[in-house]
């Protein structure tokens, strides 16, 4: 177990388990000091001597060796990443056949085909500015991947995990694909004409699609509470 990791989890101002539901957008997360992934990233950057624009992992190897030492100091287990790493490439045999999944992914789709010719310049412009909130451009590149990850996660736990729709995998999943559809609809009210009007429609359509198909199947997703994002903890 490694050492340095286990010191951050016993800092009694991290706030277990706040990073298991969250967006990974921590320019503009409130808690990044307690999250135990993010000083945890941070001491693993400054051991390799990584800083500036380097990437955190050079290869899937660390990664995954990083994963499981942070796994580890929570005490939770790696039985989902160990099955996928024990399959070849693309054949990990975890699926859903609910169709709900093939809408996010015509979502992640039709907005990556939309926002590429424009992806290089937000992200240059958003390095360069300091601000408190996202762009409404920033939003949409930011969740329309991640939006497919969670419903997909949902739907399987759903599927898989004992207590369903009930259990806490599929209901922190939707919880976050939710958010993250909520954000991206208010996002692309707020593009303008940076759109066709039929393109626009047809986003809006599918992430509809996707929030009523979510609330339905997994009805206990809205009320899920992440500690720490939906509700604040008090200082120590």
């Amino acid at each position: 177990m490694n050492p340095e990791y286990l010191a951050i989890a016993r800092d009694p101002r991290v706030i277990p388990g706040v990073h298991h539901y969250c967006d990974e957008w921590c320019d503009y997360c409130a808690v990044p000091p307690r999250c135990l992934v993010y000083r945890c990233t941070a001491q693993y950057r400054k051991s390799r001597g990584r800083t500036g624009a380097d990437p955190t992992f050079t290869t899937i190897e660390e990664a995954v060796s990083f994963t499981r030492e942070v796994s580890a100091v929570e005490g939770l287990r790696t039985d989902e990443l160990d099955a996928l790493l024990a399959q070849p490439p693309g054949q990990s045999g975890v699926h859903t056949s609910d169709p709900l999944a093939e809408v996010a992914w015509q979502y992640a789709e039709r907005a990556s085909v939309l926002t590429a010719p424009l992806a290089l310049q937000w992200i240059i412009r958003s390095r360069s500015r300091a601000a408190a909130r996202p762009t409404p451009e920033e939003t949409v590149l930011w969740y329309h991947l991640r939006i497919y990850t969670k419903v997909f996660r949902a739907l399987v736990a759903r599927e898989t995990h004992a207590g369903g729709a009930d259990c806490e995998e599929a209901r922190g999943c939707a919880k976050l694909a939710l958010v993250s559809i909520d954000r991206s609809l208010d996002a692309l009210r707020r593009l303008g004409g940076l759109f066709a009007v039929a393109d626009l429609r047809e986003l809006e359509r599918l992430l509809a699609q996707l929030r009523d198909g979510l609330e339905s199947r997994i009805p206990g997703a809205r009320s899920y509470v992440r500690i720490g994002i939906d509700e604040r903890v008090a200082s120590v």
